[in-house]
């Protein structure tokens, strides 16, 4: 993984902590468990590092969702 890749994943990261008010490290589990971060956020990197970090912190979200992950 580039360091610009895991740069993106650590702001989402703290994006959706702040979001939920909840810690980055428990964000990093769910998405970590839920295989958020290997099946959408790094292979997607290139379309989604030009969007609003508010809009792929609540895909992000709605992945776990489906997912059936909770944070």
């Amino acid at each position: 993984m580039s360091a610009n890749i895991a740069s993106f994943i650590i702001y989402i990261i703290h994006k959706i902590a702040r979001l939920e008010k909840i810690s980055p490290a428990q964000v990093y589990k769910a998405l970590d468990k839920s295989g958020c971060i290997d099946e959408y956020l790094v292979p997607f990197y290139d379309e989604l590092h030009s969007m609003d970090a508010s809009v792929v912190a609540s895909d992000a979200l709605l992945w776990l969702e489906k997912h059936g992950a909770k944070i």
